[in-house]
């Protein structure tokens, strides 16, 4: 049998290393700073020897202790890879997919229903708290990530598209822009989470917003359902409202511009010769990733300058 302290006691260890205090620690854990400082009190027992020192800021890690985190980290990631691996040996026809809740309410799940169409049987999982770590321990099979990411890579991206964003609105609206610099007039609607958005767009399309109305709602559904009812114009990437400009529930009077985000598209090594996954990814580079022919950044500026002139 072997001789280790609890796995618990370890894996709340791993966690509680990565915080300046057991009291942000406690916080994050829902647990209270007594039972996290007591835990960790009684793993330095087992081991005879001090894995923090306690200061009055908060605590760090005593050499010992960054050992234990690096010991500990190996360990739980080849477990936590085989206990996938064995999840998911002898499954059916599945791909496991990671993304933001955002990406997933508008970019994917308006669209999925083609793909099923083409593959009943299919089935998918998805996973809104994910990142490049679950990718390489093999908890997903597909990764989506929006924005910049440092390099170097833990894996490789299969596909990278570059952000486009523009406002969208609703067809009514239309009657009161009829060019860029009109939508000073209205209402810019903004999640809260992207609060640069209009600035990204405005700078692309060399517009000054000074004196502009903005609207702010918790999350980006929230924007497109306040655009869709015509309260102003919303800021959106072009992947996440494609299905309502597809439905004429909005429309995007000024198409969309690039901007300095990337959206990846990242594969799990292990699952990236299984069929399922295959047929995902050129479907999602087809239908999701492809950039429609819409009006650029040149022709938005066009009618900027004419518009000016008039």
């Amino acid at each position: 049998m072997r001789k280790l302290p609890i796995l618990k006691s370890l894996h709340l260890f791993e966690t509680v290393s990565e915080f300046p205090s057991f009291s942000r620690a406690a916080e994050r854990l829902n647990m209270t700073t007594g039972a996290v400082s007591y835990q960790m009190r009684l793993l330095e027992d087992w081991f005879g020897r001090r894995l923090f020192v306690r200061h009055s800021s908060g605590v760090r890690l005593t050499s010992d202790g960054q050992q234990l985190k690096r010991s500990c980290a190996s360990a739980f990631t080849m477990l936590e890879k085989g206990c996938y691996e064995l999840r998911r040996s002898g499954g059916g026809r599945s791909v496991v997919v990671g993304c933001s809740t955002t990406f997933l309410s508008h970019g994917l799940l308006p669209r999925i229903g083609r793909f099923r169409q083409l593959y009943q049987d299919i089935d998918f999982a998805f996973e809104t708290d994910a990142d490049l770590d679950a990718l390489a321990v093999g908890a997903l099979d597909v990764l989506f990530v929006s924005g910049l990411l440092k390099r170097p890579l833990p894996v490789r991206e299969v596909h990278v598209s570059n952000e486009m964003i523009g406002p969208v609105c609703a067809p009514a609206t239309l009657e009161t822009i009829k060019s860029p610099v009109d939508v000073l007039a209205i209402p810019l609607l903004h999640e809260a989470a992207r609060l640069d958005g209009w600035s990204e767009w405005a700078n692309a399309a060399a517009i000054c917003l000074q004196g502009s109305r903005h609207v702010v709602f918790d999350t980006f559904s929230l924007a497109v359902e306040a655009a869709k009812s015509g309260l102003g114009a919303a800021i959106s990437s072009q992947i996440l409202v494609r299905s309502n400009l597809e439905k004429g529930e909005l429309v995007a009077p000024f198409g969309f511009v690039p901007i300095n985000r990337s959206i990846y598209m990242f594969v799990s090594g292990h699952a990236r010769n299984m069929a399922a996954v295959k047929e995902f990814e050129r479907w999602v580079l087809s239908e999701i990733l492809s950039q429609d022919p819409l009006p650029s950044l040149q022709v938005a500026t066009r009618e900027i300058e004419r518009a000016a002139l008039n």
